[in-house]
């Protein structure tokens, strides 16, 4: 082998390498992620994630389970998150969901249009951000104790233009927010 074919060979395993976390949260077809930001945490080995994450009308995104918490946002559309151990909930634009670390789920979006979620991970740093879970039908399986945790919501009122893209400080806003009546 000459050594241009060696050093290609090198690159391109190397490249793979690399992309491997990234790759490893893909989604099917109708479902986009949009990577927003990735920050080192206080806590040594955790790190904070926060994505967009697009669903086509009717689409599914397969069972599977973080290596860390969830918090999710939706943004629009009505989105059903079946949890491992609990009954589905549907969440709709402006609710909020916490997922547990590790909880198997799978997301449908259930309404008429396309539906959107703002997930802010806290997971271990190095780890895929979404891990298929082992059994397609752990969806609703015998942990109930993992579920969502509810608590005090803020409402935002957001306008998203088809297809605009998220910009750094577009929620930095204080009028924004207002306590729940």
């Amino acid at each position: 082998m000459t050594t241009s074919r060696l050093l290609t060979a090198a690159l391109l395993a190397s490249l793979g390498a690399f992309a491997l976390p990234f790759a490893s949260h893909a989604q099917g077809a109708g479902i986009t992620r949009t990577d927003l930001q990735r920050h080192d945490l206080s806590v040594p080995g955790r790190e904070a994630v926060q994505v967009l994450v697009g669903f086509a009308p009717g689409v599914v995104a397969a069972n599977h389970h973080h290596p860390g918490e969830e918090i999710v946002y939706v943004v629009e559309g009505e989105l059903e998150y079946r949890l491992e151990g609990r009954p589905p909930a549907v969440v709709k634009a402006g609710e909020v969901l916490f997922i547990p670390y590790g909880v198997n789920h799978e997301v449908r979006n259930v309404g008429k249009g396309k539906g959107a979620e703002l997930a802010t991970y806290i997971v271990e740093k190095g780890k895929p951000l979404v891990v298929p879970a082992a059994s397609p039908k752990a969806a609703v399986g015998a942990n109930p104790a993992a579920g969502p945790v509810e608590g005090k919501t803020r409402h935002v009122e957001l306008t998203f233009a088809d297809d605009a893209p998220l910009k750094p400080g577009m929620f930095d806003s204080p009028t924004a927010w207002e306590d729940e009546p």
